[in-house]
């Protein structure tokens, strides 16, 4: 039984994958499995990992349904004591391991526990970094996810009671979806220490997503939380924030597009109003940017 489960989701990745596994191998913390679920690739992603000479690597290639079936799948085949989620274009520090396992053992295996992270472009330069975490970390949950699944370390009891949401219209909150679940229930231990890289590039699934495709993710989901009694009861009197963020962030990506101007304002307008401290966001001000200045 390996201390760590790294679960590796991935669809048509081949450019970055060998990189993102490649980081894994390279942990200073050698006691880890990589599962890597292949949600129905039709490139050459096996190719490439056959390729990889390694015996922690488990290849388990599956139809296409999506990355949160693709991670419980990997929770499924799981050995390890925690689990974690790494996107098969994102990377690892060789530090990463090291430092979830020194401060699992601080505070006593905890049910869920977190690293800071950067955001990184394809050249390696660093574009931001992960804010600073402290013990608000559940009740800030609510405004937005700023946790990242490369970042989260599941107990493994946890992670097989509370698994992803497999609605496919969902796809692309579901991480938040279980992130708010889990806060409601389990205090989230964190360290500050940067171990992890996303990678921004054109290709992320975040990005490309019609506007059709992403009101409709929006809908299923603040359907899901707010028909969550848990999560309702512990946000309480703080789930208009959650309206207004979902409302910002839809503005926020329809404004990346450059095509749909007039509704990105209207999304705005609406989170404002559901919470004007919006109004002081870095979001905020993305929005207005990419409004009037793109």
């Amino acid at each position: 039984m390996p201390f760590f489960s790294i679960i590796i989701p991935t669809y048509n990745r081949a450019p970055f994958i060998e990189k993102t596994i490649a980081s894994v191998l390279q942990q200073q913390f050698l006691d880890f499995e990589i599962l890597i679920i292949d949600d129905g690739s039709t490139d050459n992603t096996e190719k490439i990992i056959s390729l990889m000479n390694s015996n922690k690597i488990y290849y388990h290639k599956k139809e296409n349904e999506e990355r949160a079936v693709a991670r419980n799948t990997g929770i499924r085949l799981a050995n390890g004591n925690y689990f974690t989620f790494l996107d098969s274009d994102d990377l690892f520090y060789p530090n990463h391991l090291q430092l979830a396992f020194e401060n699992i053992q601080r505070y006593n295996s905890p049910e869920i526990f977190h690293t800071r992270y950067e955001i990184i472009n394809t050249n390696n330069q660093v574009i931001s970094k992960m804010k600073l975490l402290d013990d608000t970390i559940n009740k800030k949950l609510i405004s937005g996810n700023f946790m990242s699944c490369n970042g989260v370390f599941l107990r493994k009891d946890i992670a097989l009671n509370n698994h992803f949401n497999e609605e496919r219209a969902l796809s692309g909150l579901e991480d938040w979806e279980l992130w708010l679940r889990l806060a409601a229930q389990y205090k989230i231990k964190y360290s500050n220490t940067i171990s992890s890289a996303i990678v921004n590039h054109d290709n992320r699934s975040v990005i490309n997503t019609s506007k059709k495709e992403l009101l409709n993710r929006f809908e299923v989901f603040t359907k899901c939380v707010l028909s969550n009694d848990t999560i309702v009861q512990y946000y309480k009197n703080k789930i208009y924030k959650f309206k207004s963020s979902c409302n910002t962030y839809i503005s926020l990506h329809l404004a990346l597009t450059n095509k749909y101007r007039i509704d990105s304002i209207k999304y705005l307008f609406r989170g404002i109003i559901q919470n004007p401290g919006a109004l002081f966001s870095r979001r905020f001000l993305a929005i207005i940017k990419h409004i009037f200045l793109s």
